[in-house]
Order: structure tokens, then sequence, then C-alpha cells
């Protein structure tokens, strides 16, 4: 009796998935930390550009005011896009998380299953082996009594 291959396939490929689900846990952290830093940026950009507009005087002119406004309605569109990015890569990182909560059990499971096999092989062995030698032990006494 030999010890299945097919449970330490499928513990390798297992890991390789755990693997795979905490680089990208990885980069959604970073991606999650830049995001988090741009709209940091853009805030501090529109409380600037706020801040100018209660000092910009009618010197500036119509024109500089429809502008600057402007600018300050893209910021927040820039940050309400920011704020939706950052929403979304949250959401994709607690599924990553309950991935590989499931695929780590789907690992510990497989390997539950190699170590039994490698027991049930070893147990086994060791009832043949103590079979043989009890055949051993027979014919030893049974060749003692009949000299």
């Amino acid at each position: 009796m030999k010890v299945r291959t097919c449970w330490s396939a499928l513990e390798i490929k297992a890991e390789q998935l755990v693997a795979q689900l905490r680089a990208e846990t990885g980069q959604s952290l970073k991606l999650l930390e830049s995001l988090s830093s741009s709209k940091q940026r853009v805030d501090q950009m529109y409380h600037e550009y706020h801040s100018q507009a209660t000092a910009m005087t009618s010197a500036t002119g119509m024109s500089g005011v429809q502008n600057h406004r402007q600018f300050m309605l893209q910021l927040q569109s820039l940050r309400e896009r920011v704020d939706n990015d950052i929403g979304k890569t949250r959401r994709y990182l607690s599924v990553l998380e309950q991935r590989t909560v499931e695929a780590e059990t789907e690992r510990l499971k497989m390997q539950s299953l190699m170590d039994n096999d490698k027991l049930a092989v070893e147990n086994y062995e060791n009832r043949r082996e103590q079979r043989n030698m009890d055949e051993l032990g027979v014919m030893q006494f049974n060749r003692v009594r009949a000299a």
C-alpha cells in the first residue's frame, strides 16, 4: 500500500491559491493606500482653492470667478470618484479576505487528508510487519517443539 499522491497535489494547488489571494490582497492594500493619499491631496487642493474663492475680488473678473468655480466643481467630482474607488477597493478586499479564509480552510483540509492517508499507510505497514513477525515466531516455536 502506498501513500496517495492526489492529496499532496491538491494541497499544493490550495497553497498556490492562498498565495495568489494574499498577493492580490497586498496589491489591493497598496491601491487603497494610494487612493487614500490621492484623496488627501484632492481635499487639500479643494480647501486651498475654496479659501482662494473667498479672497477673490471683483478685480479678477467674471470669467476668472467662473473658471475658479468650474475648477472647484471638477475637484469635487474628482473627490467623489476617488471615494467611489476607495469603496470598491474596500469591498474587493473584504471579498478577498473571505476567499482567502475559504482557501486556507481547503488547504488545511487537504493537508489533514494527506496526513491521515500517510498514517493509514504507516499503520497498514506496521500491522503487516507485525503479522510477519508473528508468523516467524510461530514457525520458530514449531521448529523448536518438533526437534
